[in-house]
Formats: C-alpha cells, structure tokens, sequence
C-alpha cells in the first residue's frame, strides 16, 4: 500500500555518495531543502540522507575547513532508517517519526524513492475523510469485550461512520479510547441526540467540531 505514496528517485533531488559538502551544500540551498538522499554512484544503493545543519555545524566548529575537500559519507544520517514497498501503512508511521522523508526499497533493496511526511499526514487526513467531516466523537472506551461492536451499532443508530481508530492507554496518562468522524450533513441536534444517548450510557465523550 505505501508504495503508491512514494516519490520516485527520477523526481527528487538526489546527493551522490562520491560528492564533497561544498557542492552538496550549493544544490542543497538552491532547491531549499534541508536533507537529501544520499545514493551510490548507480543510484540505486541508499546510503543514508545528509543534512544542511550538520555541514554548517561542521563548518562553524572549523571555520578553516575546505568543504570541498569533505566527503558527505562524513554527515550522513539515517542510514537504517528505511521502509519497502511491501511495508504496511502501520510500518511506516513508526519508521518514519521525526524525519521529513523516509527511503523506499524494492524487495532487492534497491532504492526506489522516498516517502515524504507531509505526504503520509495528508494521506491520513484523506482516509480518515476530514474535508467531508463535520465532527469527531472521542468515546472512552472500558475495555469491555464486544465493546466497539456495541459502540459502532449505537452510533449508526444516528448517523453513518466515516472512520474510526481506536487508542489504548499510554504512559502520558491517557485513557482508552474510540475515535469516529460523522459526516458533515449531520445537524447539531442529531449530534446532540447521540452523545447524549452515549452519555445515559455512562460513556465520557468528547465532541469536536470540524
């Protein structure tokens, strides 16, 4: 599935392995990016991204240096951080975390392109149908068995689920939980009906509107 989120290697800019970090720093500030790939000569082995940032610490911690004489093998960061095109969607949001982009590999490890983050949120926001969306149930949940079931069924009674996720206790002190978005044509007194009915029901719901 992750596979129709990648940007192919053809369209992004890529930094050759061989490259010292003067000429990786200039194409890195002509098309304003703050990383890149890092690929062999054959682009078709990923070696790990570079990042502006550490070129310019590098410099400024020796301001006498010759970037021109520095290889980009010397910054180069992320290098296990990758996902295949075989990965599922739950794969890739832990893989990727705080990194503007991940690498992509065919299942021969080649690399293929790369999956950007703002691509990935916008494909969640997508699939969870927010530009339809008119609201957002935050059902705590107990735990019961058959419980979403019951909790999917009351829903329905007053309107249609566009999505749902579900959220289990974390360490920051959160609790269970179910998520659904309704539809946009709903009315505030439908809405209203439902968490009311929910409530009777000793459920602690929280409604956000889009």
């Amino acid at each position: 599935m992750i596979k129709n989120l990648v940007h192919h290697k053809d369209n992004i800019v890529t930094i050759s392995e061989t490259m010292n970090c003067l000429d990786a720093i200039e194409i890195l500030e002509q098309h304003s990016l703050r990383n890149a790939p890092v690929v062999d000569a054959t682009n078709t082995l990923y070696r790990g991204n570079i990042y502006r940032y550490h070129i310019y610490k590098y410099k400024f911690h020796h301001p006498d240096a010759d970037l021109a004489q520095v290889k980009v093998t010397q910054f180069l960061k992320n290098t296990t951080r990758v996902v295949h095109e075989n990965d599922s969607f739950y794969q890739l949001i832990f893989a990727i975390r705080d990194l503007p982009f991940i690498a992509v590999l065919d299942k021969e490890n080649v690399f293929t392109g790369v999956i950007q983050h703002d691509v990935m949120i916008n494909y969640l926001a997508q699939a969870w149908v927010a530009d339809k969306s008119g609201y957002v149930l935050a059902i705590q949940t107990r735990g019961e068995k058959g419980e979403l079931n019951k909790l999917a069924r009351l829903v329905n009674r007053k309107a249609d689920i566009q999505s749902a996720v579900t959220f289990e206790k974390t360490t920051y002190d959160t609790s269970t939980y179910l998520m659904v978005t309704l539809p946009e044509y709903l009315d505030v007194s439908s809405v209203r009906a439902l968490v009311n009915d929910l409530t009777r029901r000793k459920y602690d719901v929280n409604v956000v509107t889009l």
